[in-house]
């Protein structure tokens, strides 16, 4: 008898578990099953999502930018040029100091003012760079031809505040570029709907960034621009741009990768992506033996721009440097009738 009892009080237990287990798994059937592909996102990678914030090297950004102008304050007043006046004056932009050369027609001025040229430098040691002695011929030329003109020297140049770090891999020298346009527009002689643009060599790089951002550019000439995307001075044509080379150690690149290893943040920083919104014609002008920027830079962006249907001439000089040395008058005489005609 005590057998058979003990018999029916283990059975009566092994009976009560398997009861139990059901009741666990029919509780699990309502839930649900998950998936082996995919992966929750933890706490820290949505703060990161949301806490990552646009480069303010991108276009549209710069876009959404105010760059307020003012009065100029005159610096010097310098000795006349042939038929123009001229004077080194300062304006603010994002708070630096930053010097630059004016200079003034002295013939009448026509009914709503002067043209205006916004005339930038290309590259040029900083240290070494001076307000007066550089580019003196060049914008002596446009000053003669009846447009006003101020050739900006950008910040950590000559005697402006600032580092003159802004070239290829910041936005700086375009905000420079920005706040003159802005205060050219507002010195009494100068018509503001009539505002230029001339640019060499890094100056064409400038450019062509500023006349994706402003409107008030009505007219835009490149010489030997800078203006290849950087897709192209970065790969394709990276071994024909001497200072463009070695580049893998700059912090920029180590930040972001190279255009190919992060093709989305590139192409929000680069103007080829946004010539739609370029308003103002265009006139490009290029050596085919330039030794420092490579002719193949002005010829793409050229298809570029007929492919975006956009008012673009091209001049490319057989033989001709990086200065269009052999075709300088020619050049000039091109670039005046192009402002004439379009200012």
């Amino acid at each position: 008898m005590k057998n058979i009892f003990r018999l029916i009080i283990v059975l009566g237990l092994f009976t009560g578990l398997i009861l139990v287990i059901v009741k666990f798994d029919k509780s699990k059937e309502n839930q649900p099953t998950p998936n082996p592909l995919t992966y929750p996102e933890t706490k820290t990678e949505t703060e990161k999502s949301e806490k990552k914030k646009p480069s303010p090297m991108e276009i549209e950004e710069l876009r959404k930018g105010n760059y307020p102008g003012g009065d100029f304050e005159i610096e010097e007043s310098l000795p006349n040029g042939t038929n123009y006046r001229q004077m080194i004056v300062s304006y603010k932009s994002e708070g630096l100091k930053i010097y630059g050369l004016l200079t003034v027609p002295l013939e009448p001025k026509p009914e709503g003012g002067y043209p205006a040229i916004i005339f930038m430098h290309g590259y040029i040691p900083p240290k070494q760079y001076s307000t007066t002695g550089n580019y003196p011929t060049y914008q002596a030329t446009l000053a003669r031809s009846g447009m006003i003109t101020f050739k900006p020297d950008l910040r950590g140049h000559g005697q402006s505040e600032g580092n003159a770090d802004g070239a290829h891999f910041s936005e700086k020298y375009v905000i420079d570029t920005l706040y003159a346009i802005s205060y050219l527009k507002n010195y009494p002689e100068v018509n503001s709907e009539k505002i230029g643009y001339w640019g060499h060599s890094n100056g064409g790089e400038i450019g062509l960034r500023t006349i994706t951002i402003s409107p008030d550019i009505k007219a835009a000439v490149f010489w030997a621009g800078v203006v290849g995307s950087f897709q192209d001075m970065l790969h394709t044509y990276n071994a024909k741009i001497p200072f463009l080379q070695n580049l893998k150690e700059n912090s920029f690149i180590k930040e972001h990768g190279l255009p190919d290893e992060n093709p989305d943040f590139w192409k929000k920083i680069d103007p080829h992506f946004y010539l739609r919104y370029i308003s103002s014609p265009i006139q490009l002008h290029h050596g085919t033996k330039d030794k420092s920027v490579p002719v193949e830079l002005s010829l793409r962006l050229k298809k570029e721009l007929e492919k975006a249907q956009k008012n673009v001439e091209y001049f490319e000089y057989t033989g001709d440097d990086h200065n269009l040395s052999q075709n300088y008058s020619l050049a000039w005489e091109r670039t005046i009738t192009f402002f004439k005609e379009n200012l």
